[in-house]
């Protein structure tokens, strides 16, 4: 007789609603951004300061940012902010409350010779012939599944990365920072917070995290919402065993038994959640980071010269006006461009906050719209900002690609979830398929000739740049490879596409633009 296994998602949906309960009177749920979906997308950054609800509108606070966190790995969180308004509290009450005293841990860095040390919680020290001697300690590397680091910018640099990149290594020896699945052969990363004090003349004893720090982590600005809570956080406080009353009210909801080790990793295993983005979500990624963190001109440029290669004439420019310097200036609060790192923060905070949407609307679930990875690469470019900066200039550039995107997307009557170059692409395969090559080529021109037109706005002009000049990169790689291309044709129904994929694995390695600007419309 087979045992019913317990539904992944109603596990998860009791995790994180008797979380919530449980913390419920300890910690404050500070407003940190609201979410609006519209036309476009607004993110507002609330900085404590609530707003009443409205349709289409969602409310991100700290404590839902950390919860969601712990359901993908690869999502590190540092939160800037004065002494005093909640870091370490709000942290180590999470903690606290999922892995008990003994299953987290919390250390403050600081500097000079005598400074605490990130590896501290992972390694033992002991005498060899008299000599105080450091290694790691395999059990203490499996032993917890969070980590608090305070003051993270106080501590030595190298040790840091390599405890949230979770491999240490000491004298020789090295250590994995995880827990396993039960039931699996995979593992359950370490849960890892940090926080510091923003680096500006109020807080001279801090130093500002280094650039490889700071693409480690998604940073927040911890929002102080003293103002807005006022006497209603009075009572907040942590108060009993928060660890057993959560795991006794979990199991009392689920039927489940065994403590934080046995459920936690199988609750927040991270491939519960689908990896893949659509082709109108990777689309969007694309076309948009050339114009939010670069010089618009310098991306158009680029990409005009290559259309200019194959043959096509953009009939569209990027303008010097008022418009285009004060895109300029709004990316003058940059401390540094995207760089690879923030390709995987943008995706998983575009599930993070599509996953946090989910809580509140009871799916408990992670369906990432277009609406999600546009609010992602805004707060990831919002993060990057100097420090004292204010938040939400550079969200304005978000949501005028937004929209152009959105205006080129009607224009030529795309489906939602397919990318204009997707969909371009398919109409010319199934052109090919009926009526061969040359009608294949004729279509995907046909395509590319109905996205070439007048462009309104800096933001058109970047957008429309990139879509035509991965669509002409297309358009030479099918007349680089036409017999391959013709045999592809000639197959059935999917076993076209399976063909050209195969076609474009093989051939890629001629040229990097190919994995740049094919990889994400035939994978």
């Amino acid at each position: 007789m087979s045992t019913k296994l317990p539904d992944p998602k109603n596990l998860r949906k009791e995790f994180i609603s008797t979380l919530y309960q449980t913390l419920d009177g300890v910690v404050s749920p500070t407003p940190y951004l609201e979410i609006a979906e519209g036309k476009n997308i607004d993110v507002k950054f609330l900085n404590g300061k609530a707003r009443l609800p409205m349709p289409n509108t969602t409310e991100v606070t700290v404590l839902d940012i950390d919860v969601a966190s712990l359901f993908f790995d690869d999502f590190h969180i540092l939160y800037e902010g004065v002494t005093g308004v909640g870091k370490t509290y709000t942290s180590d009450a999470l903690f606290d409350t999922i892995y008990g005293p003994d299953g987290h841990y919390t250390i403050r860095l600081s500097g000079g010779v005598l400074g605490s040390s990130a590896l501290e919680p992972f390694t033992t020290t002991t005498l060899v012939n008299g000599v105080p001697k450091t290694k790691i300690d395999p059990e203490k590397c499996q032993k917890y599944g969070a980590l608090f680091i305070d003051e993270i910018n106080r501590g030595d640099s190298q040790e840091v990365f390599q405890v949230i990149d979770g491999v240490v290594h000491v004298n020789g020896d090295t250590g994995y920072l995880r827990i396993p699945i039960p039931g699996t052969d995979r593992y359950k990363g370490l849960a890892i917070i940090a926080a510091m004090n923003p680096a500006d003349a109020q807080h001279s004893a801090a130093l500002e995290l280094d650039i490889a720090g700071e693409n480690r982590f998604l940073k927040f600005r911890f929002p102080n919402g003293v103002a807005e809570a006022g006497s209603s956080q009075l009572e907040k406080r942590i108060s009993g065993n928060l660890h057993d009353r959560f795991w006794t009210e979990y199991a009392k909801r689920t039927g489940q038994k065994g403590g934080w080790r046995e459920n936690y990793p199988i609750i927040t295993d991270p491939e519960q959640f689908a990896n893949a983005l659509d082709g109108q979500t990777k689309e969007f990624i694309d076309a948009t980071l050339g114009y939010v963190g670069y010089d618009p001109k310098e991306t158009y440029g680029r990409n005009a010269e290559l259309m200019q290669q194959g043959g096509v004439q953009p009939h569209f420019t990027i303008r010097d006006d008022n418009d285009y310097r004060k895109i300029l200036q709004a990316q003058g609060t940059l401390k540094h461009g995207f760089v690879r790192r923030d390709l995987r923060k943008i995706k998983d905070l575009s599930r993070l906050l599509s996953f946090i949407k989910g809580i509140k609307s009871g799916t408990y679930e992670a369906n990432v719209s277009l609406n999600d990875v546009a609010a992602g690469i805004g707060v990831v470019l919002e993060s990057k900002t100097v420090t004292g900066t204010d938040y939400g200039g550079l969200m304005t550039l978000v949501n005028d690609a937004r929209a152009a995107y959105a205006d080129m997307h009607k224009q030529m009557n795309i489906p939602e979830g397919y990318g204009l170059r997707q969909a371009v692409w398919q109409a010319a395969i199934n052109a090919g398929q009926e009526n061969g090559f040359d009608a294949y080529l004729n279509t995907l021109n046909t395509g590319i000739a109905g996205l070439n037109t007048q462009a309104t706005s800096a933001a058109q002009s970047t957008i429309r740049s990139r879509v035509l000049a991965d669509l002409v990169v297309l358009d030479h790689f099918s007349k680089a490879h036409q017999s391959d291309v013709v045999s592809a044709l000639k197959e059935k129904g999917d076993g076209t596409f399976k063909a050209f994929g195969e076609l474009y694995e093989k051939k890629k390695i001629e040229s990097s633009i190919y994995e740049h600007r094919l990889g994400s419309i035939m994978r």
